[in-house]
């Protein structure tokens, strides 16, 4: 028996899925969901041999690690787990997965939003409306046959690569090893990637952070951007060197940025990004969509199951690298 703590708050639709996963005898799982909430204690959560970070509060999870000595699975809704205590994970053996993918179709519909309004003068239509001002003449070009490069090819990249197919975008990705990915006509590893600065219409990060990604977009490469490419993120923040950027974009070459994500959030009221014309300033909501929780628990009920029944689950973290 395989004893699972959850948020009370999910507690209902978690036992759902499980009841419905129980009609299939070759992976019935045989588990104790233990519903809590913030306040529960120490001896609650004692007999936890899993658990998912899902509305729990830092203090609760805290308690968690504390008490559960046992404990041999974590699961985080979200991607990015660089405020996850890796070292003691790894000390303690324990297995970290997370929601790698569960947001990927919405960010990317977001990423190709940005970039069409770059390229179609949305902001300067919506202008002309309100100013009550008749404008054909407004510049647009096509994303056909433009060139983007996406940093990072998981979940994320993948889908804003398969989207920008779609558009007969001239594609290439950069990862880690170097692997090669569908969609895309050119794959580098390493810091190959900045070779690729002076050509790529379009840079769309989807980095998570880690010390090697830590600012790893800074003055020297948004220097090398090609005069009038454009910056998506939807990585971490802090892959950017914010300050860097604000320049570029004030005194440099560079067309324009679109970030969602931010070193500090809530972007500051008198952050210089919020006033520049060719910034578009998303408060970390590219993800929004209310098809993300069911793919989420979904997600963890799935590894739940896989957990229960001694077989490899998916979206496990390489603790040794921070994703």
């Amino acid at each position: 028996m395989v004893t699972a703590v959850v948020h009370e708050s999910i507690l209902d639709d978690v036992e759902a899925l499980l009841h419905a996963a129980g009609d299939d005898d070759r992976h019935r799982p045989d588990v104790n969901l233990l519903g809590v909430d913030d306040k529960a204690s120490g001896a609650d959560l004692a007999s936890a041999d899993a658990a998912i970070r899902w509305d729990l509060d830092d203090e609760g999870f805290q308690r968690l690690l504390d008490s559960a000595t046992g404990l041999r699975w974590l699961h985080s809704p979200a991607a990015g787990v660089e405020r996850w205590p890796l070292d003691e994970l790894v000390k303690r053996n324990i297995t970290l997965t997370n929601g790698a993918g569960v947001f990927a179709i919405p960010i990317a519909e977001w990423v190709l939003t940005t970039m069409l309004t770059a390229v179609k003068g949305t902001y300067a239509v919506r202008q002309a409306q309100q100013e009550h001002r008749w404008a054909p003449d407004i510049p647009a070009d096509e994303l056909y046959g433009k060139s983007v490069l996406v940093l990072g090819s998981g979940g994320i990249g993948r889908e804003v690569i398969n989207r920008a197919a779609a558009f007969g975008m001239r594609i290439w990705a950069a990862n880690r090893k170097g692997s090669p990915v569908h969609n895309a006509e050119r794959t580098v590893r390493g810091e190959a990637w900045r070779d690729l600065l002076c050509e790529a219409d379009f840079i769309v990060s989807t980095l998570p952070l880690t010390a090697e990604t830590e600012r790893m977009i800074g003055a020297a490469e948004l220097q090398r951007c090609k005069p009038g490419a454009w910056l998506v993120n939807v990585g971490r923040g802090a892959t950017i060197d914010e300050d860097a950027l604000v320049h570029q974009l004030r005194e440099g070459t560079l067309g324009g940025a679109a970030l969602d994500a931010w070193t500090t959030e809530p972007l500051p009221a008198d952050h210089p990004a919020w006033s520049l014309p060719n910034m578009i300033v998303s408060p970390h909501m590219s993800g929004n969509s209310p098809a993300g929780r069911d793919r989420g628990l979904r997600l963890f009920v799935d590894n739940l199951q896989r957990f229960a029944t001694d077989r490899p689950m998916t979206n496990v973290v390489d603790l040794s690298v921070g994703y």
